[in-house]
């Protein structure tokens, strides 16, 4: 059982004054460098902290992580500090998705006699690229953002074995893309989901971008009448407690299993991943998606998570 999460500092940076930080960190980890105006500036600023740096990337259908040109499977994942040791560890959140940070988090946090210290590095976009005009329904995403997804590829040690009869309270993170979820409840047909809230991240990035999530979801929450719930856009901390907080409610509920679907913002995913990490009894839902390259323009501020 990994150690406690402790939030040491969540907020803003202004990434030309962190030049005193360049070198000090073991190891940075980033994702795909070139989809968009702001990965192409985090994942160097992330670099920029670490000695050593390795580009990562998840295979759903292969379940494969690899690093650095190095694959290893999930039941490999303690091989990964012995390649890469790292006391102190950068991820480039940016650039990187929910598999890739919470399968490394897995190997650095609960792996390691010593969990490792992490920051995350996230750099919001000054903008979203919208679909063309009339070419979405106001009940799905008003940005064009991803291009297809994998619903049924499971995340391996993200997915306990469950008993007969066993069910789950799904928490779900949304976002812009409203039919995520509902093709995760349409799969499921009542089987293993009896309870589920939504989050919506408020406050938001910017002032209406709450609105367009809450929008994309109508759908959802008119058919299914989900618990809703708020924490802020960009507070892994406040992700991580609420989580904390439905895991505790499941006492004397019908509910024997907490389970997570991260199809939110990249921060409330980053508390996720940390929960996950540290509660080895949540089950994960994601349907991997491929993301369009150009999928946001320009950069906005750039936020600073750290835990120990």
């Amino acid at each position: 059982m990994p150690a406690s999460v402790h939030f040491i500092r969540q907020d803003i940076v202004d990434p030309a004054a962190l030049g005193a930080l360049q070198g000090q960190w073991d190891l940075a980890f980033f994702g795909r460098e070139q989809l968009d105006d702001r990965s192409k500036f985090s994942a160097p600023l992330s670099r920029s902290f670490a000695r050593r740096s390795a580009l990562v990337l998840y295979d759903p259908q292969t379940f494969v992580l690899t690093i650095d040109g190095q694959s290893f499977r999930s039941d490999q994942l303690q091989d990964i500090p012995r390649h890469f040791p790292a006391d102190r560890v950068v991820f480039d959140a940016t650039t990187m998705e929910f598999p890739e940070l919470a399968l490394l988090l897995t190997a650095y946090r609960r792996m390691q006699f010593q969990p490792a210290r992490c920051v995350f590095i996230y750099t919001e976009p000054q903008e979203y690229v919208r679909r063309p005009a009339g070419d979405a329904p106001s009940t799905t995403s008003s940005f064009d953002l991803s291009s297809s997804f994998r619903a049924k590829n499971a995340i391996p040690t993200f997915t306990p074995l469950l008993r007969e009869g066993s069910k789950a309270h799904l928490v779900a993170f949304l976002g812009f893309e409203g039919p995520r979820l509902l093709r995760v409840l349409n799969d499921d047909d009542g089987h293993f989901f009896s309870d589920v809230t939504v989050v919506f991240g408020t406050p938001p990035y910017k002032p209406t971008w709450d609105m367009h999530a809450l929008m994309a979801n109508t759908r959802l929450i008119e058919q299914r009448a989900p618990r809703v719930r708020f924490s802020g856009a960009n507070n892994p901390r406040g992700a991580y407690l609420l989580l904390r907080e439905e895991d505790m409610g499941l006492a004397g509920s019908q509910c024997n299993r907490l389970a997570v679907a991260p199809f939110g913002t990249k921060p409330m995913a980053i508390g996720a991943a940390l929960y996950c990490v540290e509660v080895e009894r949540v089950r994960v839902v994601y349907d991997h998606p491929e993301r369009k390259e150009g999928r946001s323009i320009g950069v906005h501020r750039t936020h600073w998570f750290e835990v120990a």
